[in-house]
């Protein structure tokens, strides 16, 4: 019987976590549980703008802060269970993010998919580079496809996934942003690594500087022989 599992996918803002979110899902037949994403469909929704949580989220967000942890731990654990009983595997960039989050999360995915079948890696680069790859970075307005900066896309106006048009990504990527999201992940996202290697987990390491396929080649040589069912 296959065994379904979780990968877990960190890395600062920059690391290109989306992207190589995206190749190890076709390599290995994973669904991407992007936690921002799920945090924009609530926070955007016009819908719920009335909401006082909803408010409160969104300023946090824009601001460059981390939503407020027992209400993102709510909508993840969620979605892991729905997709659990879909019999998919999952992939998540940057989720849990926080120590609570991760206290709240890692138990109960390691209940229902067994901590044998989670999996942590971590894509490291420059602080430079963060920076740089940050203040360059672009999306698609309408599917939201990364677009990664080089001197072949630098120019590119439109999505080559959907054809829509190529935005900044605003308020994300301004250098005040930037800096805060890099306090954060420094602040409350790495002391994961320690809770995570205290529960038996062995994080697997990426040099994320070069170019992203040779970033992938490095994480699909480490993901491969975990791939296998027992």
């Amino acid at each position: 019987m296959v065994k379904q599992k979780i990968i877990i996918l960190y890395g600062p803002p920059g690391a290109g976590k989306d992207t190589q979110a995206e190749r190890i899902a076709q390599k290995f037949n994973f669904i991407i549980v992007s936690s921002s994403k799920l945090i924009e469909e609530k926070i955007f929704n016009p819908a719920l703008q009335g909401d006082s949580i909803i408010q409160r989220e969104r300023k946090l967000f824009e601001e460059g802060r981390l939503c407020t942890p027992s209400w993102v731990t709510k909508i993840i654990n969620e979605k892991v269970d729905q997709f659990h009983r879909e019999g998919k595997n999952l992939i998540f960039t940057g989720s849990p993010r926080t120590l609570y989050e991760a206290e709240n999360e890692i138990p109960y995915w390691e209940s229902i998919f067994g901590q044998s079948n989670i999996l942590a890696v971590v894509i490291k680069i420059k602080l430079g580079t963060s920076i740089f790859r940050n203040s360059h970075r672009r999306i698609c307005e309408k599917c939201r496809n990364p677009i990664i900066y080089s001197k072949e896309t630098e120019n590119l106006t439109q999505c080559p996934v959907c054809g829509g048009k190529i935005v900044a990504r605003g308020i994300l990527d301004t250098p005040e942003t930037i800096k805060v999201r890099l306090e954060e992940y420094k602040n409350r996202t790495e002391p994961i690594f320690e809770y995570l290697k205290k529960r038996g987990y062995q994080l697997m390491e990426i040099d994320g500087e070069p170019l992203p396929d040779e970033v992938s080649k490095q994480i699909f040589n480490k993901l491969r022989p975990l791939m296998k069912n027992d």
